[in-house]
Protein backbone atom coordinates (compact mmCIF):
# COMPACT_ATOMS: atom_id res chain seq x y z
CA UNK A 1 0.00 0.00 0.00
CA UNK A 2 2.00 3.35 -1.04
CA UNK A 3 1.59 6.65 0.18
CA UNK A 4 -0.97 8.10 -1.94
CA UNK A 5 -3.36 5.36 -1.07
CA UNK A 6 -3.50 6.31 2.61
CA UNK A 7 -3.32 10.17 1.87
CA UNK A 8 -6.05 9.87 -0.93
CA UNK A 9 -7.76 8.39 1.21
CA UNK A 10 -6.90 10.43 4.44
CA UNK A 11 -7.54 13.69 2.69
CA UNK A 12 -11.01 12.36 1.15
CA UNK A 13 -12.34 11.63 4.91
CA UNK A 14 -11.16 14.89 5.68
CA UNK A 15 -12.53 16.39 3.12
CA UNK A 16 -16.23 14.76 3.97
CA UNK A 17 -15.97 15.58 7.59
CA UNK A 18 -15.49 18.96 6.46
CA UNK A 19 -18.17 19.20 3.84
CA UNK A 20 -20.96 17.63 7.29
CA UNK A 21 -19.65 20.51 9.17
CA UNK A 22 -20.19 23.24 6.22
CA UNK A 23 -23.63 21.86 6.18
CA UNK A 24 -24.45 22.06 9.65
CA UNK A 25 -23.31 25.81 9.47
CA UNK A 26 -25.45 26.42 6.67
CA UNK A 27 -28.31 24.86 8.71
CA UNK A 28 -27.60 27.15 11.72
CA UNK A 29 -27.71 30.06 9.37
CA UNK A 30 -23.65 30.75 9.46
CA UNK A 31 -23.61 31.69 6.11
CA UNK A 32 -20.05 32.88 6.21
CA UNK A 33 -18.36 30.35 7.90
CA UNK A 34 -20.19 28.13 5.81
CA UNK A 35 -18.54 29.11 2.63
CA UNK A 36 -15.09 29.16 4.03
CA UNK A 37 -15.69 25.79 5.26
CA UNK A 38 -16.75 24.61 1.85
CA UNK A 39 -14.38 26.01 0.39
CA UNK A 40 -11.82 24.58 2.42
CA UNK A 41 -13.51 20.79 1.99
CA UNK A 42 -13.39 21.45 -1.79
CA UNK A 43 -9.90 22.25 -2.19
CA UNK A 44 -8.84 19.60 0.19
CA UNK A 45 -10.66 16.97 -1.76
CA UNK A 46 -9.17 18.51 -5.20
CA UNK A 47 -5.56 17.27 -3.81
CA UNK A 48 -6.15 13.82 -3.87
CA UNK A 49 -8.45 13.69 -7.04
CA UNK A 50 -6.21 15.51 -9.39
CA UNK A 51 -2.89 14.61 -7.56
CA UNK A 52 -3.55 10.84 -7.47
CA UNK A 53 -7.03 9.45 -8.36
CA UNK A 54 -7.37 10.98 -11.99
CA UNK A 55 -3.76 9.48 -13.05
CA UNK A 56 -4.36 5.53 -11.35
CA UNK A 57 -7.34 5.46 -13.50
CA UNK A 58 -5.97 7.04 -16.61
CA UNK A 59 -3.07 4.26 -16.05
CA UNK A 60 -4.48 1.78 -14.52
CA UNK A 61 -7.84 0.98 -15.56
CA UNK A 62 -9.20 3.26 -18.53
CA UNK A 63 -6.71 0.85 -21.11
CA UNK A 64 -8.50 -2.51 -19.57
CA UNK A 65 -11.99 -0.85 -20.72
CA UNK A 66 -14.46 -1.30 -22.32
CA UNK A 67 -13.95 -5.02 -21.81
CA UNK A 68 -13.30 -5.24 -18.43
CA UNK A 69 -16.00 -2.55 -17.29
CA UNK A 70 -18.40 -5.48 -15.63
CA UNK A 71 -15.61 -7.30 -14.24
CA UNK A 72 -15.10 -6.09 -9.94
CA UNK A 73 -12.41 -3.46 -9.50
CA UNK A 74 -12.59 -1.74 -13.00
CA UNK A 75 -16.70 -1.83 -12.27
CA UNK A 76 -16.05 -0.40 -9.12
CA UNK A 77 -13.66 2.04 -9.92
CA UNK A 78 -15.25 3.21 -12.93
CA UNK A 79 -18.29 3.87 -11.01
CA UNK A 80 -16.61 5.77 -8.58
CA UNK A 81 -14.61 8.33 -10.73
CA UNK A 82 -17.80 8.78 -12.90
CA UNK A 83 -19.59 9.78 -9.63
CA UNK A 84 -17.04 11.49 -8.10
CA UNK A 85 -16.15 13.72 -11.20
CA UNK A 86 -19.68 14.89 -10.79
CA UNK A 87 -19.29 15.54 -7.48
CA UNK A 88 -15.93 17.54 -7.57
CA UNK A 89 -16.94 19.17 -10.50
CA UNK A 90 -20.30 20.77 -8.94
CA UNK A 91 -18.57 21.27 -5.67
CA UNK A 92 -15.67 23.18 -7.75
CA UNK A 93 -18.24 25.60 -9.99
CA UNK A 94 -20.39 25.78 -6.80
CA UNK A 95 -17.51 27.29 -4.75
CA UNK A 96 -16.28 29.33 -7.72
CA UNK A 97 -19.46 31.01 -7.93
CA UNK A 98 -20.34 30.71 -4.34
CA UNK A 99 -18.06 33.13 -3.94
CA UNK A 100 -18.13 35.73 -6.40
CA UNK A 101 -21.91 36.03 -5.32
CA UNK A 102 -20.69 36.70 -1.64
CA UNK A 103 -17.89 39.26 -2.27
CA UNK A 104 -20.39 41.38 -4.14
CA UNK A 105 -23.22 40.54 -1.84
CA UNK A 106 -25.93 38.80 -2.89
CA UNK A 107 -28.10 35.79 -1.79
CA UNK A 108 -26.95 31.98 -2.56
CA UNK A 109 -30.58 31.02 -1.64
CA UNK A 110 -31.39 29.77 -5.22
CA UNK A 111 -28.04 27.13 -5.21
CA UNK A 112 -29.51 25.61 -2.20
CA UNK A 113 -30.43 22.25 -4.10
CA UNK A 114 -26.86 22.01 -6.49
CA UNK A 115 -25.11 22.53 -2.97
CA UNK A 116 -27.63 19.48 -1.29
CA UNK A 117 -26.67 17.62 -4.87
CA UNK A 118 -23.05 18.05 -4.55
CA UNK A 119 -23.01 17.44 -0.68
CA UNK A 120 -24.79 14.34 -1.26
CA UNK A 121 -22.36 13.25 -4.52
CA UNK A 122 -19.08 13.96 -2.43
CA UNK A 123 -20.23 11.58 0.44
CA UNK A 124 -21.25 9.03 -2.02
CA UNK A 125 -18.14 8.94 -3.77
CA UNK A 126 -16.17 9.36 -0.45
CA UNK A 127 -18.63 5.83 0.96
CA UNK A 128 -17.18 3.98 -2.92
CA UNK A 129 -13.86 5.64 -2.26
CA UNK A 130 -13.55 3.76 0.96
CA UNK A 131 -15.19 0.54 -0.16
CA UNK A 132 -12.85 0.81 -3.13
CA UNK A 133 -9.32 1.11 -0.89
CA UNK A 134 -10.69 -1.81 1.20
CA UNK A 135 -11.14 -4.06 -1.75
CA UNK A 136 -7.45 -2.97 -3.50
CA UNK A 137 -5.32 -2.50 -0.56
CA UNK A 138 -7.29 -5.57 1.73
Amino acid sequence: MGFGGIASLALSLIAAVLLTVGWRLAVAHRYEEHRWVMTAAVIVNAVPVFGWMIGLYWVHVLPRLPGNLVKGVEALTTVHAVEGALGVALGVVIVIRGNQLAAKGLSLSRWRTPMLIAYVAYILGTLLGVVLFYVVYR
